[in-house]
């Protein structure tokens, strides 16, 4: 599943194997049922953006005329984690094919179902690429509550291919949350 704004529920178009992975299919064919009730969300506010825009190398200048307002981004907390963002997918570029690459991903959901309500953390990894999540159950006890967790890429190696991908699924009794994850070597 792939979350922008509260806004979403999809699941890949095949179950094929493809040589694309993720970046075949896109976000996948759109569930506008299930996206009325996604069960979690990765929220993300202007600020947000703005830190994730800062990390990217972007100038506070630049910002400034984009948002409206002076943006500096040295003054400014960095967004956690490898990316800098609270977004369901999560990213590692390799920088060659000898070595380790590790990214540490940080995201916090909020629960907009019912509650009380666990979510346990499946993990799919490729060939050559150890993932981890920490903890592995959300516990939720009432609606709009927010729980964080750690993601861990360490990659080796990926071969020849040019991406691969894996997954992080958090399982309710009721819904599956599906966030992709996505290993490429430009």
């Amino acid at each position: 599943m792939t979350c922008f704004y509260n806004i979403c529920q999809a699941k890949p178009m095949s179950k094929r194997v493809n040589n694309e992975a993720e970046f075949a299919y896109g976000a996948g064919q759109l569930n506008p049922r299930s996206a009325v009730s996604p069960g979690l969300v990765y929220d993300m506010d202007a600020l947000g953006y703005i830190q994730f825009l800062c990390h990217e190398g972007y100038k506070g200048s630049s910002l400034s005329a984009l948002v409206g307002s002076p943006v500096n981004c040295s003054s400014l907390l960095p967004g956690l984690g490898h990316d800098a963002i609270n977004y369901p997918t999560m990213q590692l570029s390799l920088e060659s094919n000898k070595g380790t690459r590790v990214g540490v991903f940080r995201r916090t959901v909020t629960n907009v179902g019912p509650a009380p309500t666990i979510y346990n953390a499946t993990v799919r990894s490729p060939k050559g690429v150890e993932i981890t999540v920490k903890p592995t159950s959300l516990t939720f006890s009432k609606t709009m509550q927010k729980r964080s967790f750690k993601v861990v890429v360490k990659a080796t190696s990926i071969g020849s291919e040019k991406i691969v991908s894996g997954s992080l699924i958090w399982r309710s009794p009721r819904y599956i949350v599906r966030s992709p994850i996505v290993i490429n070597n430009p």
